[in-house]
């Protein structure tokens, strides 16, 4: 089974940017994807493509490069329409993508869609691939990351809302990963339709927006009808880091086929200056960040607990105001 790697570059300067981006430039993320492309270009996998809604200005970006270092570029037929102030608007285009894989890749041909701000440092095992073949699809769940922090009684509320069912094992889906047969995606692509939808129609009462929300829908939806899934990020295929969070001690990030970094998009701009990717240089990169943003979350926990501690001394001494 052969891979096609791809990502998502949306172009829209009208269109309020990602909540994780910082860089206001609107072709920042082909910047992204020239680093992910000379990373998959490292460890021996597929070129990337790049699909796109302004090929001439992501070609323009690309110019300066060697021909054979390019990423692949191909026009993205977009149908979906949605206020631009949608959070993570751009993403939501991903539906369209698919949409489009399922109809034009070879059968023997898996679709391997990414965010461009990931890296890849190992390639993924051969294992890992015939099993998601055989599946249909590979997903990286990341309930355990989701349900904690916004409570798992309201994510499973919006993902039936939005699944316009019962689950019987509801998981949310990170939308920065995703394996799958063109047989698999012809079944999902009308599914996440129906789950876009009905999340654009109750978006008063959805608290989660953005692609993972009716993307996850619809693979819950397809599993309880018995559609196989593999689970990738039990075999350490993708991982998702943020600099500064416990959440994985650095150490299981560098066993990873992929590690996507939301919140290191200016790192991989920075990386996608030199011509050739080197895992050595990025990671000591990574790990500075990862230990500045360690000091950041110190300091902002020293100062909510000096926060604390003033309110309660100016409530007691307002009590003993009171008495007096």
């Amino acid at each position: 089974m052969n891979l096609f790697p791809c990502t998502l570059v949306y172009v829209d300067v009208d269109a309020s940017p990602g909540p994780n981006s910082t860089n206001r430039d609107p072709l920042s993320y082909v910047s992204q994807a020239i680093c992910l492309n000379n990373s998959l270009r490292q460890v021996g996998m597929p070129t990337l493509t790049i699909m796109t809604n302004a090929p001439a200005l992501v070609a323009q970006r690309l110019d300066s490069m060697k021909t054979e270092h390019r990423p692949a570029l191909v026009t993205l037929n977009a149908t979906i329409e949605l206020p631009k102030n949608t959070p993570f608007y751009a993403a939501h285009f991903k539906l369209d993508l698919m949409d489009q894989m399922a109809d034009s890749l070879p059968t023997d041909t898996m679709l391997l869609l990414l965010d461009a701000d990931m890296v890849a440092l190992l390639p993924l095992e051969r294992n890992l691939i015939e099993r998601c073949a055989e599946a249909g699809i590979g997903a990286f769940d990341i309930s355990d990351q989701v349900f904690p922090p916004y409570g798992s009684e309201q994510v499973v509320a919006d993902l039936e809302i939005v699944a316009g069912k019962r689950l019987r094992n509801p998981r949310w889906y990170g939308g920065e990963f995703l394996l799958a047969t063109p047989a698999a995606l012809r079944r999902l692509v009308p599914r996440a339709r129906a789950s876009y939808a009905r999340y654009i129609s109750e978006s008063g009462r959805v608290k989660h927006h953005g692609d993972e929300a009716f993307i996850s829908a619809a693979l819950n939806a397809l599993v309880d009808e018995g559609q196989g899934l593999i689970e990738v990020g039990a075999y350490q295929a993708v991982g998702r880091h943020w600099p500064g969070n416990n959440y994985r001690d650095m150490r299981w990030f560098r066993c990873c086929s992929f590690v996507h970094l939301p919140g290191g998009k200016a790192l991989l701009e920075k990386e996608a200056r030199f011509a050739e990717f080197a895992p050595d240089r990025f990671w000591r990169r990574m790990r500075v960040a990862h230990l500045r943003g360690r000091v950041r979350h110190a300091v902002k926990r020293i100062a909510r607990l000096l926060s604390v501690e003033r309110l309660a001394t100016w409530s007691a001494y307002a009590v003993r105001s009171v008495k007096s």
